[in-house]
């Protein structure tokens, strides 16, 4: 579903709103989804990639269990999101390890990103 532009964008999970200083009419902001169910904002996207995979969770899950399965489904999330961006950021991002990133690209065959930043990339070319 493509957004358009708008003055204004309302999140449809928290009711958070965004909208330029100026007034002026503005893309779906960095971040969010648009999608058949709704506008949601990032905090909210990531909470429904949670919630799926707990629903999605047996009946008698431990709470050890839940706990991973939310930390997978957030990983996930952000690697389907940004698989540009390197292990360590998702990482961050999830309060998880680049181990776990890099295993969960692995696992749903996401592409590897590439580790040298542009700068650096830049710097080897004039080496060489």
């Amino acid at each position: 579903m493509s957004p358009g532009t708008a003055t204004s964008w309302t999140c449809d999970g928290c009711a958070v709103s965004v909208s330029r200083i100026d007034g002026e009419s503005a893309p779906l902001p960095a971040g969010w989804e648009s999608s058949v169910e709704g506008r949601f904002c990032l905090a909210c996207s990531r909470t429904r990639a949670a919630e799926a995979a707990l629903d999605s969770a047996p009946r008698d899950s431990t709470r050890d269990e839940r706990v991973k399965l939310r930390r997978v489904a957030l990983i996930e999330f952000e690697v389907r999101r940004v698989p540009e961006l390197p292990d360590s950021a998702i990482a961050r991002a999830c309060r998880s390890s680049a181990a776990a990133v890099a295993a969960t690209r692995r696992r749903i065959g996401a592409p590897e990103p590439d580790a040298l930043s542009p700068r650096r990339r830049a710097a080897q070319a004039v080496s060489r």
